[in-house]
Protein backbone atom coordinates (compact mmCIF):
# COMPACT_ATOMS: atom_id res chain seq x y z
CA UNK A 1 0.00 0.00 0.00
CA UNK A 2 3.12 2.43 0.58
CA UNK A 3 4.30 1.72 -2.75
CA UNK A 4 0.98 2.15 -3.62
CA UNK A 5 1.01 5.41 -2.08
CA UNK A 6 4.11 6.50 -3.34
CA UNK A 7 3.63 5.99 -6.77
CA UNK A 8 0.48 8.09 -7.19
CA UNK A 9 2.17 11.03 -5.42
CA UNK A 10 5.13 11.06 -8.08
CA UNK A 11 2.38 10.50 -11.33
CA UNK A 12 0.70 13.58 -10.18
CA UNK A 13 4.19 15.59 -9.46
CA UNK A 14 5.04 14.41 -13.65
CA UNK A 15 1.78 15.02 -14.50
CA UNK A 16 2.14 18.75 -13.78
CA UNK A 17 5.80 18.78 -14.84
CA UNK A 18 4.85 19.28 -18.63
CA UNK A 19 4.18 23.24 -18.85
CA UNK A 20 6.54 23.47 -21.11
CA UNK A 21 6.52 21.56 -24.43
CA UNK A 22 8.77 19.38 -26.57
CA UNK A 23 7.44 16.65 -29.23
CA UNK A 24 7.93 13.75 -31.81
CA UNK A 25 9.35 14.85 -34.41
CA UNK A 26 6.71 13.18 -36.73
CA UNK A 27 3.57 15.40 -34.42
CA UNK A 28 1.77 17.58 -36.66
CA UNK A 29 -0.26 20.31 -35.95
CA UNK A 30 -3.23 18.63 -36.06
CA UNK A 31 -1.94 15.26 -35.36
CA UNK A 32 -3.47 14.85 -31.40
CA UNK A 33 -2.80 10.94 -31.41
CA UNK A 34 -0.73 10.54 -28.19
CA UNK A 35 2.93 9.50 -29.71
CA UNK A 36 3.65 6.94 -27.16
CA UNK A 37 7.92 7.34 -26.59
CA UNK A 38 9.18 4.93 -25.30
CA UNK A 39 12.21 7.44 -23.82
CA UNK A 40 13.21 7.73 -20.69
CA UNK A 41 11.73 10.84 -18.63
CA UNK A 42 9.35 11.55 -21.86
CA UNK A 43 6.15 12.51 -21.43
CA UNK A 44 3.66 14.47 -23.27
CA UNK A 45 0.15 15.94 -23.20
CA UNK A 46 -2.75 18.71 -23.30
CA UNK A 47 -3.16 22.40 -21.26
CA UNK A 48 -6.30 23.51 -21.38
CA UNK A 49 -6.41 27.14 -19.60
CA UNK A 50 -9.71 29.03 -19.86
CA UNK A 51 -10.54 32.71 -17.76
CA UNK A 52 -14.39 33.25 -17.11
CA UNK A 53 -16.71 36.07 -17.12
CA UNK A 54 -17.04 35.93 -13.31
CA UNK A 55 -13.29 35.37 -12.98
CA UNK A 56 -13.21 31.67 -12.27
CA UNK A 57 -9.91 30.40 -13.57
CA UNK A 58 -9.77 26.97 -15.07
CA UNK A 59 -6.66 25.05 -15.12
CA UNK A 60 -7.15 21.30 -17.16
CA UNK A 61 -4.01 19.18 -17.75
CA UNK A 62 -3.86 15.80 -19.11
CA UNK A 63 -0.19 14.13 -19.06
CA UNK A 64 1.24 10.65 -20.67
CA UNK A 65 4.57 9.93 -19.66
CA UNK A 66 7.30 7.12 -18.71
CA UNK A 67 8.48 6.62 -15.05
CA UNK A 68 10.82 4.33 -13.50
CA UNK A 69 8.15 1.76 -13.02
CA UNK A 70 7.07 1.46 -16.41
CA UNK A 71 5.72 3.68 -19.59
CA UNK A 72 2.73 5.18 -20.48
CA UNK A 73 0.97 5.95 -17.28
CA UNK A 74 -1.67 8.91 -17.12
CA UNK A 75 -2.56 11.87 -15.12
CA UNK A 76 -4.96 14.25 -14.78
CA UNK A 77 -4.58 17.54 -12.76
CA UNK A 78 -7.61 20.45 -12.61
CA UNK A 79 -7.67 23.56 -10.90
CA UNK A 80 -10.60 25.45 -10.59
CA UNK A 81 -9.70 29.01 -8.39
CA UNK A 82 -13.18 30.57 -7.75
CA UNK A 83 -13.67 34.89 -8.02
CA UNK A 84 -12.62 34.73 -4.34
CA UNK A 85 -9.69 32.89 -4.51
CA UNK A 86 -11.24 29.58 -3.40
CA UNK A 87 -8.91 26.63 -4.89
CA UNK A 88 -10.70 23.35 -5.82
CA UNK A 89 -7.85 20.56 -7.32
CA UNK A 90 -8.59 17.27 -8.73
CA UNK A 91 -5.81 14.68 -9.62
CA UNK A 92 -6.13 11.27 -10.44
CA UNK A 93 -3.84 8.87 -12.38
CA UNK A 94 -3.84 5.89 -14.33
CA UNK A 95 -0.97 3.10 -14.84
CA UNK A 96 0.57 1.48 -17.92
CA UNK A 97 -2.30 1.68 -20.61
CA UNK A 98 -4.79 1.65 -18.12
CA UNK A 99 -6.62 4.11 -20.14
CA UNK A 100 -7.91 4.63 -23.66
CA UNK A 101 -7.77 6.35 -27.05
CA UNK A 102 -9.24 7.04 -30.26
CA UNK A 103 -6.35 6.63 -33.36
CA UNK A 104 -8.66 8.42 -35.41
CA UNK A 105 -9.20 12.13 -33.01
CA UNK A 106 -8.68 13.85 -30.39
CA UNK A 107 -10.22 10.90 -27.68
CA UNK A 108 -8.89 10.63 -24.27
CA UNK A 109 -10.64 9.06 -21.49
CA UNK A 110 -8.93 8.39 -17.79
CA UNK A 111 -10.73 6.97 -15.59
CA UNK A 112 -13.91 9.16 -15.66
CA UNK A 113 -12.21 12.05 -17.32
CA UNK A 114 -11.99 12.78 -20.89
CA UNK A 115 -10.65 15.00 -23.38
CA UNK A 116 -12.08 15.39 -26.69
CA UNK A 117 -13.10 16.99 -29.82
CA UNK A 118 -12.30 18.16 -33.74
CA UNK A 119 -11.19 21.50 -34.55
CA UNK A 120 -12.78 23.98 -33.48
CA UNK A 121 -14.57 22.57 -30.93
CA UNK A 122 -13.66 20.39 -28.07
CA UNK A 123 -14.92 19.13 -24.75
CA UNK A 124 -13.47 18.55 -21.31
CA UNK A 125 -14.99 16.70 -18.66
CA UNK A 126 -13.74 16.13 -14.88
CA UNK A 127 -15.55 13.77 -12.70
CA UNK A 128 -14.24 12.54 -9.32
CA UNK A 129 -16.91 11.66 -6.39
CA UNK A 130 -18.78 14.31 -6.34
CA UNK A 131 -17.00 16.99 -8.52
CA UNK A 132 -17.61 17.98 -11.90
CA UNK A 133 -16.17 20.19 -14.19
CA UNK A 134 -17.56 20.24 -17.94
CA UNK A 135 -16.80 22.58 -20.43
CA UNK A 136 -16.93 23.02 -24.19
CA UNK A 137 -14.26 25.10 -26.16
CA UNK A 138 -13.90 26.71 -29.41
CA UNK A 139 -11.03 27.57 -31.31
CA UNK A 140 -11.56 31.07 -32.73
CA UNK A 141 -8.16 30.72 -34.90
CA UNK A 142 -6.30 28.44 -37.36
CA UNK A 143 -3.67 26.45 -34.81
CA UNK A 144 -0.25 27.72 -34.68
CA UNK A 145 2.57 24.93 -34.49
CA UNK A 146 5.76 26.77 -33.56
CA UNK A 147 8.00 23.64 -34.74
CA UNK A 148 11.42 22.71 -32.88
CA UNK A 149 12.02 25.80 -30.48
CA UNK A 150 14.97 23.75 -28.79
CA UNK A 151 17.90 21.50 -29.54
CA UNK A 152 19.93 20.38 -27.17
CA UNK A 153 21.95 17.21 -28.36
CA UNK A 154 19.53 14.48 -29.00
CA UNK A 155 16.43 16.01 -27.02
CA UNK A 156 14.40 19.06 -28.17
CA UNK A 157 11.03 21.01 -28.03
CA UNK A 158 8.49 21.33 -30.21
CA UNK A 159 5.11 22.97 -29.39
CA UNK A 160 1.88 23.50 -30.79
CA UNK A 161 -1.06 25.65 -29.67
CA UNK A 162 -3.90 23.61 -31.17
CA UNK A 163 -6.39 26.21 -30.14
CA UNK A 164 -4.33 29.80 -29.65
CA UNK A 165 -7.47 31.87 -28.93
CA UNK A 166 -10.68 29.85 -27.19
CA UNK A 167 -13.94 30.95 -26.18
CA UNK A 168 -15.52 28.44 -23.47
CA UNK A 169 -18.38 27.71 -21.89
CA UNK A 170 -19.41 25.10 -19.35
CA UNK A 171 -20.36 24.48 -15.89
CA UNK A 172 -18.94 22.68 -12.37
CA UNK A 173 -20.43 21.26 -9.15
CA UNK A 174 -18.06 20.76 -6.23
CA UNK A 175 -19.14 18.61 -3.68
CA UNK A 176 -18.42 17.08 0.03
CA UNK A 177 -15.84 14.58 -1.53
CA UNK A 178 -18.03 11.76 -1.51
CA UNK A 179 -21.12 10.35 -3.88
CA UNK A 180 -23.95 11.95 -2.54
CA UNK A 181 -26.39 14.01 -4.12
CA UNK A 182 -26.88 17.66 -3.63
CA UNK A 183 -24.36 19.45 -5.50
CA UNK A 184 -25.84 22.48 -7.24
CA UNK A 185 -24.36 23.16 -10.69
CA UNK A 186 -22.30 26.74 -11.48
CA UNK A 187 -22.51 28.14 -14.51
CA UNK A 188 -19.01 28.83 -16.53
CA UNK A 189 -19.78 31.57 -19.10
CA UNK A 190 -17.57 33.87 -21.35
CA UNK A 191 -14.70 32.29 -20.89
CA UNK A 192 -11.52 32.83 -22.84
CA UNK A 193 -8.01 31.21 -23.09
CA UNK A 194 -6.30 28.82 -25.30
CA UNK A 195 -5.13 24.73 -25.50
CA UNK A 196 -1.59 23.49 -26.27
CA UNK A 197 -0.92 20.00 -26.94
CA UNK A 198 3.07 19.04 -26.67
CA UNK A 199 5.44 15.71 -25.99
CA UNK A 200 8.54 16.32 -23.83
CA UNK A 201 11.51 14.48 -25.48
CA UNK A 202 13.28 14.23 -22.18
CA UNK A 203 13.45 15.46 -18.75
CA UNK A 204 12.25 19.23 -18.28
CA UNK A 205 15.23 19.99 -15.85
CA UNK A 206 17.28 19.04 -19.53
CA UNK A 207 15.64 21.33 -21.35
CA UNK A 208 14.84 24.58 -19.91
CA UNK A 209 14.62 26.76 -16.73
CA UNK A 210 11.80 28.60 -17.44
CA UNK A 211 8.94 29.08 -20.30
CA UNK A 212 5.96 31.81 -20.54
CA UNK A 213 3.01 31.94 -22.58
CA UNK A 214 0.91 34.93 -23.29
CA UNK A 215 -2.31 34.91 -24.86
CA UNK A 216 -5.24 37.40 -25.23
CA UNK A 217 -8.10 37.84 -23.90
CA UNK A 218 -10.10 40.03 -26.10
CA UNK A 219 -10.45 38.81 -28.85
CA UNK A 220 -10.16 42.09 -31.33
CA UNK A 221 -9.69 42.94 -34.60
CA UNK A 222 -5.86 41.91 -34.06
CA UNK A 223 -4.74 39.61 -31.08
CA UNK A 224 -1.52 38.68 -29.90
CA UNK A 225 0.20 35.45 -28.73
CA UNK A 226 3.64 35.06 -26.74
CA UNK A 227 5.45 31.89 -26.31
CA UNK A 228 8.88 32.69 -24.48
CA UNK A 229 11.59 30.10 -22.82
CA UNK A 230 14.87 30.20 -21.05
CA UNK A 231 16.57 27.07 -21.90
CA UNK A 232 19.53 25.63 -19.36
CA UNK A 233 22.28 27.52 -20.55
CA UNK A 234 20.69 30.73 -20.60
CA UNK A 235 19.24 31.15 -24.13
CA UNK A 236 16.21 32.83 -25.10
CA UNK A 237 13.81 31.42 -27.54
CA UNK A 238 10.68 33.64 -28.43
CA UNK A 239 7.97 33.56 -30.59
CA UNK A 240 5.19 35.94 -31.16
CA UNK A 241 2.09 35.23 -33.25
CA UNK A 242 -0.82 37.90 -34.64
CA UNK A 243 -3.85 36.43 -35.60
CA UNK A 244 -6.77 38.14 -37.40
CA UNK A 245 -10.53 37.07 -38.40
CA UNK A 246 -9.39 33.70 -37.38
CA UNK A 247 -6.21 33.68 -39.22
CA UNK A 248 -2.28 33.67 -38.90
CA UNK A 249 -2.24 37.01 -39.78
CA UNK A 250 2.56 37.31 -38.67
CA UNK A 251 4.31 35.49 -37.25
CA UNK A 252 7.89 36.23 -35.33
CA UNK A 253 10.93 34.61 -33.88
CA UNK A 254 14.24 35.65 -32.36
CA UNK A 255 13.57 39.48 -31.55
CA UNK A 256 13.93 41.55 -28.68
CA UNK A 257 11.82 40.50 -25.49
CA UNK A 258 13.25 42.46 -22.46
CA UNK A 259 12.14 41.34 -19.30
CA UNK A 260 10.75 44.24 -16.84
CA UNK A 261 11.69 44.31 -13.69
CA UNK A 262 11.01 41.15 -10.79
CA UNK A 263 8.16 39.86 -8.82
CA UNK A 264 8.91 38.84 -5.97
CA UNK A 265 7.68 35.76 -4.37
CA UNK A 266 7.65 33.47 -1.54
CA UNK A 267 9.27 30.71 -3.58
CA UNK A 268 13.04 31.75 -2.97
CA UNK A 269 14.51 30.07 -5.71
CA UNK A 270 11.89 31.54 -8.25
CA UNK A 271 13.29 34.74 -8.43
CA UNK A 272 13.30 35.04 -12.39
CA UNK A 273 9.28 35.66 -12.65
CA UNK A 274 9.19 38.38 -14.94
CA UNK A 275 6.66 41.37 -13.91
CA UNK A 276 6.31 42.35 -17.64
CA UNK A 277 7.97 42.06 -21.18
CA UNK A 278 8.92 45.34 -23.84
CA UNK A 279 8.56 44.32 -26.91
CA UNK A 280 10.52 45.17 -30.08
CA UNK A 281 10.41 43.91 -33.52
CA UNK A 282 11.22 46.21 -37.05
CA UNK A 283 11.05 43.45 -39.94
CA UNK A 284 10.60 44.67 -43.27
CA UNK A 285 7.12 46.10 -43.77
CA UNK A 286 6.24 45.20 -40.45
CA UNK A 287 6.88 46.31 -36.77
CA UNK A 288 5.58 45.88 -33.21
CA UNK A 289 6.51 47.71 -29.98
CA UNK A 290 5.30 48.49 -26.63
CA UNK A 291 4.44 46.67 -23.62
CA UNK A 292 3.14 43.55 -21.85
CA UNK A 293 2.74 44.10 -17.85
CA UNK A 294 1.49 41.99 -14.87
CA UNK A 295 -2.12 43.44 -13.33
CA UNK A 296 -2.85 40.57 -11.14
CA UNK A 297 -2.24 37.67 -9.84
CA UNK A 298 -4.40 34.74 -10.49
CA UNK A 299 -2.93 31.73 -9.03
CA UNK A 300 0.21 29.48 -7.97
CA UNK A 301 0.70 25.58 -8.32
CA UNK A 302 3.50 23.68 -6.87
CA UNK A 303 3.08 19.67 -7.06
CA UNK A 304 4.65 19.59 -3.67
CA UNK A 305 1.64 21.23 -1.97
CA UNK A 306 -0.59 18.71 -3.11
CA UNK A 307 1.26 15.89 -1.73
CA UNK A 308 0.91 13.54 1.47
CA UNK A 309 3.44 14.88 3.47
CA UNK A 310 5.74 11.26 2.87
CA UNK A 311 6.21 12.05 -0.59
CA UNK A 312 6.20 15.74 -0.49
CA UNK A 313 9.65 14.80 1.39
CA UNK A 314 10.48 13.19 -1.77
CA UNK A 315 9.36 15.00 -4.30
CA UNK A 316 10.84 18.29 -2.79
CA UNK A 317 14.45 16.80 -3.47
CA UNK A 318 13.63 16.82 -7.31
CA UNK A 319 13.81 19.86 -9.70
CA UNK A 320 9.72 20.41 -9.35
CA UNK A 321 8.26 23.49 -11.22
CA UNK A 322 6.21 25.85 -9.98
CA UNK A 323 3.46 27.49 -11.82
CA UNK A 324 2.10 30.82 -11.82
CA UNK A 325 -0.95 32.35 -13.26
CA UNK A 326 -1.43 36.03 -13.69
CA UNK A 327 -4.22 38.84 -15.74
CA UNK A 328 -1.47 41.16 -17.86
CA UNK A 329 -2.46 43.98 -19.84
CA UNK A 330 -0.43 44.71 -23.04
CA UNK A 331 -0.37 48.05 -24.79
CA UNK A 332 1.42 47.31 -28.53
CA UNK A 333 2.19 50.03 -31.71
CA UNK A 334 1.59 47.80 -34.86
CA UNK A 335 2.44 48.38 -38.17
CA UNK A 336 2.15 46.51 -41.23
CA UNK A 337 2.57 47.40 -45.02
CA UNK A 338 2.49 51.25 -43.69
CA UNK A 339 -0.13 50.76 -41.93
CA UNK A 340 -0.55 51.79 -37.81
CA UNK A 341 -2.86 50.73 -34.82
CA UNK A 342 -2.95 50.10 -31.40
CA UNK A 343 -3.39 46.99 -30.02
CA UNK A 344 -4.25 47.10 -26.11
CA UNK A 345 -6.09 44.88 -24.06
CA UNK A 346 -5.69 42.04 -21.32
CA UNK A 347 -3.92 38.77 -21.94
CA UNK A 348 -3.64 35.75 -19.80
CA UNK A 349 -0.16 34.91 -18.24
CA UNK A 350 1.04 31.26 -17.57
CA UNK A 351 4.63 31.24 -15.99
CA UNK A 352 6.70 27.82 -14.90
CA UNK A 353 9.72 28.50 -13.83
CA UNK A 354 11.84 25.18 -12.05
CA UNK A 355 12.52 25.43 -8.42
CA UNK A 356 16.22 25.03 -8.74
CA UNK A 357 18.26 27.02 -11.57
CA UNK A 358 20.70 25.03 -13.08
CA UNK A 359 24.02 26.82 -14.11
CA UNK A 360 24.89 27.06 -17.45
CA UNK A 361 28.06 24.99 -18.15
CA UNK A 362 29.81 27.55 -19.46
CA UNK A 363 29.50 30.47 -17.06
CA UNK A 364 27.17 32.16 -18.65
CA UNK A 365 23.81 33.57 -18.96
CA UNK A 366 22.35 34.84 -22.12
CA UNK A 367 18.90 35.54 -20.58
CA UNK A 368 17.54 39.22 -21.86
Amino acid sequence: MQANFIRAGLLFFLATIAFCCAADENAGATDFRPSLLEDEWYSEGWDQIFYFEDGTLLVSQITILNIGFGSHHAGVFTMLVAPGGGKTIIKQSRSNRDWEFSESSLDLEIAKHRLRGQSPVYRVLIRQKSDEVDVTFNSITAAWPLGRTLEIEEAYQYVSFYAPLAEAEGRYKLGAGDESEGSEWNKLQGGRGFAVRYVNSTGLHDLIRSSTRIVDLEHSAVSPVIYTSVDVDGGVQVHLALFQNGQLLHESGDFDLQTKGRIETADKDTRNIPDGFAVNIEEDEFALTGTVEIERFLARVDPVDSLKPFVRTIVKLLNTPIQYRYLAKYDLDYTQGGRKSRLQGRALMDHMVLRYQRKPENGTNNTR
